[in-house]
């Protein structure tokens, strides 16, 4: 009995860890293609008269870029915006992150969708809604001191991601960094968060509706 209960425990944490990762994938998926979001950097910020283009030229080397982030199979980015060789490497190396993540998000979906019938037999749901409660505290914990020195956390995220200074841009020879301002991926960092907060919310809900039922 007791070893039934440590295993019902160990099944929900594993299911709330998947979890966690597929939404986390889930808000950076639909992040990192809301061009939309780059088209009001572009006008707000007159981003394309840093790089001497007009603004639906901008926008459109910018979803050029995306698709090349995006699709496998396009294996050579093609822009009007001078690159260096080492940003054509970080590139390369960001497009790699771009496949993991996609990766991440078509496992822990299918893990998901195995192990959803087989949790919502079990009746301790209370201690994944527990989880979510101590998760959510450490998320807003994080973003609270990433976002009082983003600058900082940001140079900190690109030295553990990548194991080179190809990410380091000079203006001289890679234009597209004036287009490409910090405010812009920290507002990016926003929409995550936000994301990931709604879609947990939305599942939080969902289950609490459930319990009450039972």
């Amino acid at each position: 009995m007791i070893r039934s209960i440590w295993i019902e425990r160990v099944i929900l944490l594993l299911f709330g860890v998947i979890l966690f990762f597929f939404v986390l994938s889930l808000a950076i998926s639909i992040t990192i293609n809301s061009d939309w979001l780059y088209y009001i950097f572009i006008k707000l910020e007159h981003l394309d008269k840093k790089v001497f283009l007009t603004s639906n030229e901008l926008w459109h080397e910018y979803k050029t870029i995306l698709y090349y982030l995006n699709f496998p199979w396009i294996e050579t980015l093609h822009t009007k915006l001078l690159l260096s060789v080492s940003a054509i490497h970080h590139f390369e190396d960001v497009k790699k992150l771009f496949e993991f993540n996609y990766i991440v998000l078509l496992i822990t979906s299918i893990m998901i969708g195995i192990m959803w019938r087989r949790i919502f037999t079990k009746t301790e749901w209370w201690n994944l809604l527990n989880l979510f409660k101590v998760s959510n505290i450490i998320i807003l914990m994080l973003v609270c001191i990433v976002c009082l020195d983003f600058s900082n956390a940001f140079i900190v995220f690109h030295q553990l991601l990548f194991n080179n200074r190809d990410w380091i841009f000079n203006p001289a020879n890679t234009p597209i960094i004036k287009a490409l301002p910090e405010l812009f991926f920290e507002t990016c960092f926003i929409e995550i968060v936000v994301i990931f907060e709604l879609v947990m919310y939305t599942f939080n809900w969902f289950l609490k509706n459930r319990l009450r039922r039972e």
